[in-house]
């Protein structure tokens, strides 16, 4: 029998987080095309359950054969084996990073690399069995989509993450402010964000009132990185926000300091909110900053943000120019929802 459209994911779809935006704007994106059916295994420890649990429930209902399935996030491989069978036309986003990157991060901090689907050889090849069955493969940066390709993934479209636009735009605050929002995690690129302050702070007798606002869920974790690097007086950690305008607002400038990300929805939050953004090329979203510098270098991170500044000291409202929020508009969750949906669409219409 034909079912409804399918979303898998083992994010929290509309969570306030860049996976809960990008699920809920998918399936927002799929439900155009029909009726939509979501599996959610956000509550099951990863990599596998959720695989299991979504691939059991299948075999419960033998007649179940959805026209369409899409998944994001997650290990989905015998779920993704058992559509196929059925005949399922199966779409997979994947935002994929540099593993040897985020490895050597984890290894610098002292930190284990706890991913056996990642690092165990029989894990690794039924993790990306479940992309190289997939239809198609949706990517959110070029970044991502040559690491796909590179696993062998033969159809890999680019679809930027996207953005909601702000009702206003905040004038920059009249003291220097320099802003991350995002998790702690080793490959995100934070130790350089430090290191690279310290540099700026030492180096700038005139930028003594400079304040780096560090924000996310789990960043409360990162004071005793910061104490380590500079003695904390200029930096302020706020932990989790409800509003991460309320991060954009307070800042002039914000940095992505990505070792290695997928993409990194922050950095069109930012622009969109009127602030110049400093990514790194480690960064997938890369190409929406308005300066790039290179990854896991945080003295060319610290000349950036001078040079930042002494704009700010010349002219503080040509931050708001100089991030120029218009000219992302065609990237705002708007136009990438009816990206998706054409993609669902011609694949569900393609050869099988």
């Amino acid at each position: 029998m034909t079912a409804p459209n399918l979303y898998i994911t083992a994010d929290a779809i509309g969570a306030p987080t860049g996976g809960g935006k990008v699920t809920y704007n998918e399936m927002v994106a799929l439900a155009a095309l029909g009726p939509t059916e979501a599996w959610q295994f956000s509550d099951l420890p990863r990599p596998w359950e959720p695989d299991h649990a979504a691939a059991e429930r299948l075999l419960a209902l033998p007649g179940y054969r959805p026209e369409r399935a899409h998944f994001y996030s997650g290990t989905f491989s015998r779920t993704i084996t058992i559509l196929r069978e059925r005949g399922t036309r199966v779409t997979y986003t994947c935002a994929a990073h540099d593993i040897d990157v985020s490895r050597a991060e984890h290894e610098l901090a002292g930190a284990p690399f706890d991913y056996p689907h990642l690092t165990d050889p029989d894990q690794w090849r039924t993790y990306v069995r479940g992309y190289l069955q997939a239809n198609h493969v949706i990517c959110p940066s070029m970044y991502s989509a040559e690491i796909m390709r590179g696993y062998g993934c033969q159809r890999v479209t680019v679809i930027p993450h996207g953005f909601d636009p702000p009702i206003s735009i905040a004038p920059p605050p009249v003291r220097f402010c320099v802003g991350y929002l995002g998790q702690p995690g080793q490959d995100k690129g934070l130790r350089y964000l430090f290191e690279a302050w310290a540099l700026f702070d030492r180096a700038n007798a005139d930028a003594r009132d400079a304040l780096l606002v560090i924000a996310g869920r789990g960043t409360e974790h990162v004071l005793p990185w910061v104490r380590q690097s500079i003695d904390g007086g200029s930096i302020h950690v706020l932990g989790e926000v409800k509003e991460p305008r309320d991060l954009y607002d307070a800042c002039c400038l914000y940095v992505q300091p990505s070792a290695s990300e997928g993409f990194g929805c922050e950095v069109l939050e930012a622009r969109a909110h009127g602030r110049p953004v400093i990514a790194t090329t480690g960064t997938g979203a890369r190409d929406f900053a308005t300066e790039i510098v290179p990854a896991r270098d945080a003295r060319e991170l610290a000349h950036a943000i001078e040079r930042w500044h002494r704009r700010w000291r010349r002219d503080p409202a040509s931050l708001i120019e100089a991030s120029d929020p218009s000219g992302i508009r065609t990237v705002s969750w708007d136009q990438i929802r009816g990206r998706y949906t054409e993609l669902f669409l011609a694949e569900s219409e393609s050869a099988p």
